[in-house]
């Protein structure tokens, strides 16, 4: 297609595709707003042997999985509700759909992240969630030998809950970028339906491979476009700035918020 259809073409419905993309935003804004927040607070717990031997090392990495399981098991999550210092109205089962761990071979740590939509209640439970597990490494540390015991600690208290979700910007970026989308498919289709009229000389060329010698002017009504075909003869005179007041006031209001 030569460069001067792609010019036509941007003159003539791009406005369709700035139309769609602030609608696209708009709509991803809205979502944003209406969802719940939901906050994370993280607690890292550091696994370290008694001895600073290789082959304990090495097996602590090997089970560091496991120790990521026990801390999300039915038992460490009642152990932790019991000793919550606020009550929590939670089954075991909802506590641990609220719970994640990580098992970071590489600094024999073990990382838990809890997700609620309350910062302090996440804050509480990966606080707690971590305490429990240090009690049973203790009470199971009793029944070994002083060399093969483990000692299991915390970085620090759990990190206060940041909110994590949604963010508004990344959705109203990606529901703009999905609006530009539909509206470059709006913009072929329109282009494929027009293909079957011909209305400028250059489209007699294109589909006959034919020089256009001559053009008569017609007297009448002149063809109208596809959109006034749908909308009316006046679309012209009001569809188009309602849509662009429309688009325009969106986008200074998306703008203010994304920058504000």
């Amino acid at each position: 297609m030569p460069l001067g259809e792609y010019v036509r073409i941007a003159r003539q419905r791009g406005w369709i595709v700035i139309v769609t993309a602030v609608l696209g935003a708009l709509a991803a804004l809205i979502f944003s707003f209406a969802q719940r927040p939901v906050y994370q607070s993280t607690v890292a717990l550091n696994v370290i042997g008694a001895r600073p031997d290789l082959g304990l090392s090495q097996t602590l990495k090997a089970q560091l999985r496991n120790y990521a399981s026990q801390i999300r098991s039915y038992d460490n999550a009642v152990d932790a509700l019991r000793s919550m210092p606020e009550p929590l109205d939670l089954t075991p089962e909802a506590l641990l759909g609220k719970v994640n761990v990580q098992a970071v071979e590489s600094d024999l740590q073990l990382i838990i992240e809890v997700e609620d939509a309350d910062a302090s209640i996440a804050n509480m439970i990966a606080q707690q969630m971590a305490d429990s597990f240090i009690w049973t490494i203790k009470a199971f540390n009793d029944q070994l030998d002083q060399s093969d015991r483990l000692s299991v600690f915390t970085s620090g208290p759990a990190t206060p809950g940041s909110k994590v979700r949604p963010q508004k910007k990344i959705n109203t970026l990606a529901g703009g970028i999905l609006g530009v989308v539909a509206g470059l498919g709006i913009v072929a289709l329109l282009e494929w339906l027009d293909s079957h009229y011909v209305r400028r000389p250059e489209d007699i060329t294109k589909h006959t491979r034919l020089a256009l010698l001559g053009a008569v002017r017609t007297e009448g009504e002149p063809s109208l476009s596809l959109a006034e075909r749908a909308l009316g003869p006046s679309a012209g005179v009001w569809a188009l700035p309602l849509l662009g007041g429309i688009a325009l006031g969106v986008l200074i209001t998306s703008l203010v918020y994304l920058v504000f």
